[in-house]
């Protein structure tokens, strides 16, 4: 049968529908475009704001339209925490949670056989759920989720109740799968899960994030190894000291902020102070020189005043973060945050959010404009307009010509920085250049 996927949110979700992908594939079943006429459609949602709802029923009712005779798979986060919604507002056949996709193919191929009535979304569960790690021919970078779970509960985030506690792969899985990622011929492991930060609190001896990055880059020690996000307070002394013993670890570390302001990161319910998030920033710089630091924020969030708004902006620049991901906040029933008082109006929200995006975009254009005159290992994905493009360790987007004849996918090669564009930087092959893959 032919297999349609629709990936909304995280890395931890692109993750999962790799893994999926690869298990239809195995069954000896063809995977299309989601725009393809498909048999089954499997749309894997996030719930992480009210746009990401819509977007996930919207998904589905593409579907839908497109085949009206096909089996609609509902699953993620959405489908865990409404799968009342999903069935009503979706016209899912079949809904699964967070968990249980392993089971996906029988659970697909038991629709198209006889039909199944909705059934309800899986509970969570306390183990991992192994999932085969890569994706499909021709990527470059793999997934490899390491964690699963929060218990954090941020007064704004639903995610601990769609995704359950914290549950991790155990670390000779976890280095076992980088091995066999780097076999397959993957240049670069991104680590991910749904908080990184957490790895390990639920094995036995409980090893920490830093044990994880050392198994993995010395498991797959030709692979550059990319870290997803981290809680501020994972950095530590001993932290920097191992991650720079570690060649193949990518400077390029995403520290989790939501605001810059410490009255608003109380009311949010997160666990550091502003002074302590900048002290991970000038640990990590101490240790790895020029490495981006990248964060996420928030505004708009209940009570946040203009001037509380102006501090985040004062201390995102105070940081000279390298990237920024801006979200104004969504308010989500069954949070505390969502009966707080003075919740911010929607215009004032998006105000915000504009203006902090142009702070992020110029922080960004700074850190780009230091890289002239430096080499950077870079690897290549795809041509695009008569250049090449990939990204450094930094996840810089670098640009060279594309030279006749010359295919550079799934190639780290060395790279002059010569120039700096709007969000990117251009270069040209150092002459030494040997090919690497």
């Amino acid at each position: 049968m032919k297999v349609a996927f629709y990936t909304l949110g995280c890395k931890t979700n692109q993750f999962e529908t790799q893994a999926m992908e690869r298990l239809f594939e195995q069954r000896g079943h063809e995977i299309v475009e989601f725009e393809d006429i498909a048999d089954v459609y499997i749309v894997n949602t996030c719930t992480v704001t009210a746009m990401s709802d819509k977007k996930s029923r919207n998904a589905a009712r593409r579907c839908k339209k497109r085949n009206p005779e096909a089996t609609l798979i509902v699953c993620g986060c959405y489908s865990q925490s409404a799968p009342q919604e999903v069935r009503e507002l979706c016209g899912a056949d079949v809904v699964v949670g967070t968990d249980g996709k392993g089971k996906i193919v029988d659970l697909a191929e038991g629709a198209l056989a006889a039909p199944l009535p909705p059934g309800p979304a899986q509970k969570e569960k306390r183990q991992f759920e192994l999932l085969p790690a890569g994706g499909l021919k021709g990527r470059t970078r793999a997934l490899l989720k390491v964690q699963d779970g929060c218990q954090n509960f941020c007064s704004y985030c639903v995610i601990p109740y769609a995704r359950g506690r914290c549950r991790s792969i155990p670390l000779e899985q976890a280095a076992a799968q980088a091995a066999g990622l780097e076999a397959q011929g993957y240049c670069e492991i991104v680590v991910t899960g749904i908080e990184v930060s957490s790895y390990g609190l639920d094995l036995p001896g409980r090893p920490s994030p830093a044990d994880l990055l050392a198994a993995v880059c010395r498991a797959a020690p030709r692979a550059r190894i990319r870290v997803g996000s981290l809680e501020p307070r994972t950095i530590t002394p001993e932290f920097v000291e191992t991650a720079a013993s570690l060649p193949n670890l990518c400077p390029h570390f995403h520290l989790s902020l939501q605001s810059g302001c410490d009255a608003t990161l109380k009311r949010m319910n997160r666990k550091y102070t502003t002074e302590r998030y900048l002290q991970s920033v000038d640990w990590l710089r101490q240790a790895f020189p020029g490495c981006a630091v990248a964060t996420d924020l928030i505004v708009g969030f209940p009570g946040e005043t203009e001037r509380d708004f102006q501090q985040s902006l004062d201390f995102i620049c105070q940081c000279a973060l390298a990237q920024i991901h801006v979200f104004p906040y969504s308010r989500r029933k069954g949070t505390p945050a969502y009966s707080m008082p003075d919740q911010i109006s929607r215009e004032e929200k998006e105000e915000r959010a504009r203006l902090a995006g142009m702070k992020a975009a110029a922080l960004r254009q700074i850190f780009l404009e230091s890289k002239p005159g430096q080499t950077l290992s870079v690897l290549f994905e795809r041509p695009k307009h008569g250049f090449f493009t990939g990204f450094s360790p930094e996840y810089c987007d670098v640009q060279v010509p594309a030279a006749e004849g010359l295919d550079l996918r799934n190639q780290v090669r060395q790279v002059s920085i010569i120039g700096c564009g709007m969000g990117y930087l251009t270069g040209r092959l150092a002459e030494t250049n040997e090919p690497t893959t």
